[in-house]
């Protein structure tokens, strides 16, 4: 009984054991993240691109640009035809269960309401000086989680605006809670002053 007793003691300690975290500096973006997350580097052509690799091998990207992308205003729909839905797996399928979808056989003859099957949701929130877009899919499994910033600097209906987006598509619910939080840590201080 006493063995017994101990092994719970010592997994209760291990399970609230503070979890490390590291900050990465991308130069014009800081950000704190768990230490077991590493920096991804890419090559951008037109913007800077870089990003994480989670404990998961989850790839987080991000895009700090002109043309940095708002995943709500693609109007993605939870909408497919019989034989795109005939490829999803069974987890696939299983996902879809608990959310509104549509399968139809027939796109261009189908009448449906695009607004009540959106793929993405999101919240406004803050991170630093900046009003950001927190978004995430209605259903996991089916797109990316992350934040969009529509405007770091620049303005106007007709200027060139640098804007950020930080994804990370399929993302595990735990992944997401680190990946939400370790948003939240951004730090923009070309941009905040």
């Amino acid at each position: 009984m006493k063995r017994l007793i101990s092994i719970l003691i010592l997994l209760l300690i291990f399970s609230c054991s503070k979890r490390e975290y590291k900050t990465i500096d991308f130069g014009q973006i800081e950000i704190t993240v768990p230490s077991s997350w590493n920096k991804y580097k890419k090559k951008g052509i037109d913007s800077y691109i870089s990003g994480l690799i989670t404990n998961k091998n989850d790839t987080l990207i991000f895009d700090l640009g002109w043309y940095s992308g708002d995943l709500t205003r693609n109007n993605e729909v939870l909408v497919f035809d019989k034989s795109e839905y005939a490829k999803f797996t069974k987890e696939q399928k299983k996902q879809l269960e608990t959310t509104k979808h549509l399968v139809v056989d027939d796109f261009l003859t189908t009448e449906y309401d695009a607004k009540d099957y959106l793929k993405y949701e999101y919240e406004l929130d803050s991170i630093d000086c900046f009003q950001t877009k927190f978004i995430k899919p209605k259903n996991k499994g089916f797109g990316a989680s992350g934040i969009y910033i529509d405007s770091l600097k620049g303005g106007g209906p007709n200027s060139n605006k640098t804007r950020l987006s930080f994804y990370g598509n399929g993302l595990s619910d735990s992944t997401q809670v680190e990946f939400f939080k370790a948003l939240k840590s951004i730090k923009l201080t070309k941009y905040c002053q």
